[in-house]
């Protein structure tokens, strides 16, 4: 169950971000609100899922430090962000344009990065020593 968390966690940071998104374009309103951000979501919640594993992004080790957590994050963030971009670019026939890209990349990035990093230390706190998720 408590391997569920870290990635559980990480879809609904793609799901909040793409609703912010939507919202700060005045989209939600537009034809079925959960759907579309669900669309907006679903490339970057892809490539995050294909990729993570691959920079041991997926899993967290409590007695990891900050740092590690960070570098570990950021990593597979940035390979699944770009690989996420390339997906929606695809699905819609056109590039990405520059600032989504950055605001996207920059912001959702950050916020995995503090959530992956505020969940690493509360479950330092808790979990016995060596344990892993």
């Amino acid at each position: 169950m408590r391997r569920w968390v870290p990635l559980g966690g990480d879809l609904l940071l793609f799901l909040v971000f793409a609703a912010l998104g939507r919202a700060s374009h005045g989209l939600l309103g537009d034809g079925n609100p959960i759907g579309g951000v669900l669309r907006a979501a679903a490339p970057f919640a892809v490539a995050w899922l294909a990729l993570a594993p691959f920079f041991h992004g997926h899993r967290l080790e409590p007695e990891a430090g900050a740092r590690t957590v960070v570098l570990r994050t950021g990593g597979a963030w940035l390979a699944a962000g770009l690989l996420g971009l390339i997906l929606r670019s695809l699905a819609l026939g056109r590039p990405a344009p520059l600032p989504f890209a950055l605001i996207t990349l920059f912001g959702n990035g950050a916020l995995l990065i503090a959530w992956r990093l505020a969940l690493t230390l509360w479950l330092r706190h808790r979990a016995p020593a060596g344990a892993r998720l």
